[in-house]
């Protein structure tokens, strides 16, 4: 269970791949921009993704809700 505690302090930018800090999330200081997360699995992602390639969420289906 720590294992997932830790795993989420740690997000990455999709546009950069810079580790973004828990403190900064979801504000990516290297490419200046807000990433997005998954509404499912939480996972860091560009806006424009319909699916989310981590776990097959239909992004817009699950905002809508």
């Amino acid at each position: 269970m720590n294992e997932q505690k830790e795993e989420k302090k740690h997000r990455f930018c999709p546009f950069c791949d810079e580790e973004i800090m828990a403190a900064s999330f979801p504000f990516c200081k290297a490419c200046q921009v807000n990433v997005f997360c998954c509404p499912v699995c939480h996972e860091s992602l560009p806006r424009d993704n319909e699916v989310c390639p981590h776990c097959g969420a239909d992004i817009k289906e699950k905002a809508a809700q």
